[in-house]
C-alpha cells in the first residue's frame, strides 16, 4: 500500500497511476480531498485501488488522522512518496518570514510528519520505502531561496532516518536531480 503526498496532480499523480499500475493500493494526498477525485478516478477506471485523503502534511494532528484513516480503509502503508510542496518565489531581501515558513513546513515538515506516522506500519511489516522527491533547483536558482533550501532539506534528511528508527525495514530512498551523480 502506497500513500503519494501531493498527488491531486502534476508528477504526484502521476507516480500515484504508476504505483497503483504496478499493484499498490494508493492512497492519494493532498490539502483537499476533493482535489484528489480525479486521479483517484483515473486508477480505479484502470482497474485500481485507490482512497483520496485531505490533509495539510505540514499539520501533524491532520497527518495522523490521515495514515489513521488510509491504514483502516486500505491496509498498512509501506511505500511512502515525499512529494507534496508548495512555491512562494521571491528575491531574498523581498521574501516575507511567512513565505519562508510555509515552504520549509510543506516541504520538510510535511516530510517529517509524513515519514513519522508510516513508519512504525513499515517496522511492523518489517518492510518499507520513503521516498523523497527533489529537484535540481536544490542547487539554487534565482529568487527560490526558500524552495532551494527545502529542496536540499529533502536530499539530506533521509540520510540519517534508518539508524534513528526502531529497526532497518525502511530505508528512505531520495530521489536525486538529474544534474547530480549517483550516491
Amino acid at each position: 500500500m502506497a500513500i503519494v503526498t501531493g498527488a491531486a496532480r502534476g508528477i504526484g499523480a502521476a507516480t500515484a497511476i504508476r504505483l497503483a499500475a504496478d499493484g499498490f493500493a494508493v492512497a492519494v494526498v493532498d490539502l483537499e480531498e476533493s482535489a484528489g477525485k480525479d486521479t483517484v478516478e483515473k486508477i480505479t477506471a484502470a482497474g485500481g485501488r485507490a482512497l483520496a485523503v485531505g490533509a495539510d502534511v505540514s499539520n501533524a494532528e491532520q497527518v495522523a488522522a490521515a495514515v489513521e484513516r488510509v491504514a483502516a480503509e486500505l491496509g498498512a502503508p509501506t511505500v511512502l512518496v515525499n512529494n507534496a510542496g508548495v512555491l512562494r518565489d521571491n528575491l531574498l531581501f523581498k521574501m516575507t518570514e511567512l513565505d519562508w515558513d510555509t515552504v520549509m513546513n510543506v516541504h520538510l515538515k510535511g516530510a517529517f510528519l509524513m515519514s513519522k506516522a508510516v513508519q512504525k506500519h513499515m517496522v511492523d511489516a518489517g518492510y518499507g520505502r520513503i521516498v523523497n522527491l527533489s529537484s535540481s533547483s536544490a542547487l539554487g536558482n534565482r529568487g527560490q531561496a526558500n524552495y532551494s533550501a527545502a529542496k536540499a532539506g529533502l536530499r539530506a534528511s533521509p540520510r540519517p532516518w534508518p539508524r534513528n528508527s526502531a529497526s532497518s525495514a525502511s530505508p528512505p530512498t531520495r530521489s536525486p536531480p538529474a544534474s547530480s551523480p549517483p550516491t
